[in-house]
């Protein structure tokens, strides 16, 4: 079954390119949208590598609003096109990875007549845009029943409402499924690889690439280069020409996450006015919490650290308040996360007018680059994309990813068979369902690592993603940092207060058995986590406990087979 090599294997293979023996694509950036790049490019025949600066997934395609969806809010600025692209591409997505990109039922709750109307057309044309295909036709609610199914509204203050459905999904493995399945059709991919320099030519391209691991620099070699970094993208513009005007204009969206005993959502989502701003916010159970955002603001602080100030904690509670009138405050958040958009310039005014579309567009001789677009869209980005490159190559290849599936063969049937082997090992349906979730296929392997290597336990207790996770892609994802697990594979950085450390949490023990960490590596490893938290969230996380004796043998046993081999 396919999974990512080792990272020195990846390197070794990137390193042994040459101006003689050169890669046909080299994507720099490993979101969502360089993952799709690699896929397409891959699937066409053609042979690529992708470097990305940090971890996979790191920068936005991992602080999404975690919705595949059709744009509803689009309506408003008339991109009729954007959003029956969106709708075409959410159900494609919900055909190709049905175990990732599920339907959620959204309630839209209305309080009076005039916005009943409004958004009555408003779905109205949502559902003819896009063909009268939506998961379900949009229908209207009455207030009781509004009422039920989003239990966290005042009683008796709703007059009626809409009933929709759109998609919800975890950015994060979307973003994995695609790069699995191109390494699996023969890409090499490597993350902490970040591009120092980069120089275009008309039949050979050359990328200087710093291991940010190690600090060793290799050149990587490539017939062409696309550029998928996002609000990274300018930077990297930078280096391949001696001017570049920005072409982008960053926005910056925050979530906060909340115990779900603090704000009653259920198995239906909410859409809801904020009338006072003019915005609407998602309101959506996810995973241990419950998901609320977004802002959508001009950001102009540094790319690498966005941030949740208290004006954006303030601003999403006070909205909340609102609407249920639970008297949110700080102690109910679990998570937060701050992301970046990489909206493309437009005229002077607010970032939540600009278009959220794509455009492809030339850096230099030999290297193009991709930006602006949205999650939803990201095939149809990296189709736009290779297009233009294989044209160039003269591969006459036309995109092959409407039929790729990601994550999982046949995930009707392999549901059953993890349910069944999971109850075998005492783990309960939920965690079934969340390594299917996670890993499709590969949900086989994590199991056969939770029965052999005492990795059934929680990573954190209370919560779904179980030990043998954290070792699974510490060896099989290149999951290099305590982060790159808690953070982006098992999310618990945003969905557990104590951000998957607190007491009784196996996270940093069981990656230690595999990468093989010192005592004070460890630490080390927990402070940078807890340190990159509190800095996105902007609230402090409760200081961790030592994990219990019995655990700490186990992960040492682990660690010792890992070394006798």
């Amino acid at each position: 079954m396919t999974e990512l090599p080792s990272r020195q294997h990846a390197l070794e293979t990137l390193a042994a390119s040459s101006a003689d023996k050169p890669f046909d694509v080299l994507v720099v950036g490993g979101g969502i949208t360089g993952a799709g790049i690699a896929l397409d490019a891959s699937a066409r025949g053609l042979s690529v590598g992708l470097v990305e600066r940090g971890d996979f997934a790191s920068g936005t395609s991992s602080k999404s609003s975690k919705l595949i969806h059709g744009g509803l809010r689009y309506l408003e600025q008339r991109e009729f096109g954007l959003m029956r692209e969106a709708c075409t591409e959410r159900d494609l997505l919900r055909r190709l990875a049905p175990h990732l990109v599920e339907p959620i039922p959204m309630a839209l709750p209305v309080s009076d007549r005039k916005r009943r109307v409004q958004f009555g057309v408003g779905l109205w044309a949502y559902d003819a845009l896009a063909s009268f295909k939506n998961m379900r036709l949009h229908r209207h609610i009455s207030g009781p029943e509004t009422e039920e199914l989003v239990p966290a509204l005042p009683p008796g203050k709703i007059r009626g409402g809409f009933l929709f459905y759109d998609a919800i999904t975890d950015d994060v493995r979307l973003v994995m499924e695609n790069l699995i399945a191109s390494v699996e059709r023969g890409a090499v991919v490597c993350n902490y690889a970040e591009v120092c320099d980069l120089i275009g030519g008309k039949d050979i391209c050359s990328a200087s690439v710093s291991d940010t691991l190690t600090g060793d620099t290799i050149d990587v070699y490539a017939r062409r280069v696309v550029v998928a970094a996002g609000v990274w993208a300018d930077k990297l513009e930078q280096q391949a020409r001696v001017s570049a005007e920005p072409r982008l204009r960053p926005s910056k969206g925050i979530h906060l996450l909340f115990r779900k005993d603090a704000l009653p959502i259920t198995e239906t989502a909410a859409f809801v006015p904020d009338v006072a701003r003019r915005r609407m916010l998602f309101v959506l159970p996810w995973l241990d919490a419950v998901l609320v955002g977004t802002t959508d603001t001009t950001y102009e602080g540094s790319l690498d650290h966005p941030t949740v100030d208290e004006e954006d904690r303030n601003y999403v509670l006070d909205s909340l308040n609102g609407v249920f009138d639970l008297g949110l405050t700080p102690e109910d958040i679990a998570g937060a996360y701050a992301g970046l958009r990489p909206l493309i310039q437009g005229k002077a005014g607010s970032t939540a007018d600009l278009s959220r579309k794509h455009s492809v567009y030339e850096i230099a001789q030999g290297i193009i680059g991709i930006t602006g677009g949205k999650m939803t869209t990201y095939r149809r980005m990296a189709i736009d994309a290779t297009d233009r490159i294989a044209a160039e190559l003269g591969n006459h290849e036309r995109s092959k990813t409407k039929w790729i599936r990601l994550g999982a063969s046949e995930p009707d049937a392999i549901k059953p068979e993890i349910a069944a082997r999971a109850q075998a090992l005492g783990l309960s349906p939920e965690i079934a369902r969340n390594l299917v979730r996670c890993y499709g296929d590969r949900a086989r392997d994590v199991l056969d690592i939770a029965e052999h290597e005492d990795a059934r336990d929680p990573v954190a207790p209370g919560y779904i993603p179980i030990s043998a996770e954290a070792i699974y892609v510490a060896r099989h994802e290149m999951a290099a940092h305590l982060s790159d697990f808690l953070a982006r594979r098992a999310r618990l950085a945003i969905t557990d207060r104590n951000a998957g450390i607190g007491e009784g949490s196996r996270a940093v023990e069981m990656m230690a058995s595999v990468h093989g960490w010192s005592r004070g590596e460890r630490n080390r490893q927990q402070d940078a986590h807890q340190a990159e938290v509190e800095r996105e969230r902007g609230l402090a996380v409760a200081p961790p406990a030592a994990p219990k004796r019995g655990w700490r043998r186990a992960a040492d046993a682990v660690l010792r087979r890992e070394r006798t081999g």
